[in-house]
């Protein structure tokens, strides 16, 4: 039993790890897909549908707009897809 419990840590640890590194070496969290978000199916992602998940960093409204590209009020698969979200500064003291 003791083993048992010694393996489920040691592969706890490792995830643990795993995410923290890809945090401290500012990756970006994947992209969701398009059908995910366009929860009608109309090939336009709205307001309501973009905003239905807050997401992880900053103001939905901010960030839909800053991907709306041609600010029809839809976020298509081609804005989607050509949206570079900024980076983080880095902190080179």
């Amino acid at each position: 039993m003791n083993i048992v419990k010694l393996t489920a840590l040691i592969a706890l640890m490792a995830c643990a790890t795993t995410t923290f590194a890809q945090g401290q070496r500012g990756e970006r969290p994947k992209k969701p897909d398009f059908s995910e978000i366009d929860s009608d199916g109309s090939g336009g992602i709205s307001f309501e549908e973009f905003s239905a998940k807050k997401p992880p960093h900053g103001d939905a409204e901010t960030i839909f707009n800053a991907i709306d590209a041609d600010s029809d009020g839809y976020i298509s698969q081609e804005e989607l897809e050509n949206h570079k979200p900024p980076r983080k500064q880095r902190n080179n003291d």
